[in-house]
């Protein structure tokens, strides 16, 4: 008997699907079992890790894949540092299995809901100006294609189809295991300071090229930034935590509490909005932490919001920045979320934001109960202008004549997925809008 439809949706609630089928493999001859029943079907097949995209990258009406039942350590190297992982391994997992062998990640966004796979194929990044994104880290794939075929790629080992997998947005092939460069573990030690804002933005280049990870967070329209400092220090660093019903008092029922009914406050009457982010913008440093590297670049993130990030080259931040102070004065713009800021190092990862370039990221975020696209239109609008690429996971309004002319690869990579997959089994509408 033919099931009904199973409803999916993304963390944000941003986007509604219903597959046909929902496949949860536990071994690689389940990953390609499911890859015949697609082809078998006719049906699209897409990967879903964490569904933290706030596009509809992991859409589908026809097979969704998830590997949360085949995931963990395959193997790690201290003397060479490096990791292989299982695709389905979620992000909030890798620092306890490393640790045994005294690994680390090198660098980490503040969500770790994702899958390492997610991670990986979408560009998800930290902050630093001397570190890349994870896909940046990867050293060796190996992957399912659409025939069912299962390959290992690296630079040596057929270097076209591992550079289009790097990042691959999952249309060249299932990631079943990523091999990472990761370094040994190491502790943060992390100031937050409220600053203003003029000065920040003015030293961010200086201040991020010195510091090992440095970002700062914009309250549109007020005049202060909180800014956080992390500097590696090594692993025998004593920890440093504040008080855990401090802790608790500044992340939960500060930082996701009141600022969940701050929100959804300002969602219902929108004059609320700048009260909101003047409030904010006054109380969101946290204390001094020294801990173990994950547990410091990960902050609980658990009011949803929609999010629109953008990557320019490090030498147009502030004349990028400047602009988008000058459109929220024009449009006299009222949000409640702020403004994030980051750097990347470049890489040669094809179809990465940071591909050739120095890059700074700029990140707009609206609560999920409010109407995110006009807001976040205009920011990209505005950032166009200063070769802005977007961040493959999160929202945007760009298509492959536009992305064509941001990524010097671009048709590259369109040659590399024609081949490995020339009756489009890992494509939907939107991926062929994006890639043709």
């Amino acid at each position: 008997m033919r099931t009904p439809p199973i409803p999916s949706r993304n963390w944000s609630g941003g986007h509604r699907w219903s597959p046909e089928h929902v496949l949860t493999p536990r071994t690689e001859d389940e990953v390609v079992a499911g890859i015949a029943l697609a082809r078998r079907q006719k049906l699209p097949l897409r990967m879903i890790g964490g569904g933290h995209s706030f596009t509809p990258l992991a859409a589908t009406d026809g097979i969704s894949m998830s590997l949360d039942r085949y995931r963990g350590l395959v193997r790690a190297d201290a003397r060479t540092g490096l990791v292989t992982l299982r695709g389905g391994t979620r992000l909030w997992e890798v620092a306890e299995l490393l640790a045994p062998h005294d690994l680390a990640l090198p660098v980490m966004g503040d969500i770790d809901r994702q899958s390492i796979a997610g991670a990986v194929q979408t560009g998800t990044h930290g902050t630093g100006a001397r570190f890349t994104g994870f896909a940046g880290m990867v050293r060796a794939l190996r992957l399912v294609l659409a025939d069912g075929s299962i390959v290992d790629t690296s630079p040596l080992q057929d270097p076209d189809l591992f550079e289009a997998a790097r990042l691959g947005l999952g249309t060249i092939g299932v990631v079943l295991e990523a091999t990472l460069a990761c370094v040994p573990r190491y502790r943060l030690e992390l100031v937050e300071a409220i600053e203003p804002l003029e000065a920040v933005a003015r030293s961010f280049l200086a201040d991020s090229s010195i510091v090992d990870h440095h970002e700062f967070f914009w309250f549109p329209r007020t005049s202060r930034a909180t800014v956080r400092t992390s500097r590696r220090v090594v692993q025998e660093t004593p920890r440093h935590r504040p008080h855990p019903a401090a802790e608790a008092l500044q992340q939960e029922v500060l930082g996701n509490g009141a600022w969940e009914l701050m929100c959804r406050g300002a969602a219902l009457v929108p004059g609320l909005s700048r009260p909101a982010a003047e409030i904010a913008s006054r109380v969101f440093a946290g204390p001094r932490v020294v801990d173990d590297s994950a547990a410091v670049f990960v902050a609980p993130r658990r009011v949803r919001f929609h999010e629109s990030e953008w990557a320019i080259p490090a030498s147009r931040f502030r004349a990028a920045f400047a602009a988008l102070r000058a459109r929220f004065e024009q449009e006299d713009v009222r949000v409640t979320f702020p403004i994030e800021v980051r750097r990347a190092a470049a890489d040669d990862v094809w179809l990465s934001t940071a591909y050739g370039r120095d890059t700074v990221y700029l990140a707009a975020h609206r609560y999920h109960a409010e109407e995110a696209g006009p807001y976040l239109l205009m920011i990209q609008r505005t950032l166009e202008p200063f070769g802005a690429r977007p961040h493959w996971g999160k929202r945007h309004w760009l298509g492959k004549r536009e992305l064509s002319a941001l990524y010097p690869r671009f048709e590259d990579f369109h040659a590399v997925r024609e081949a490995a997959d020339p009756d489009g089994r890992l494509l939907t509408g939107y991926l062929r809008h994006l890639l043709g």
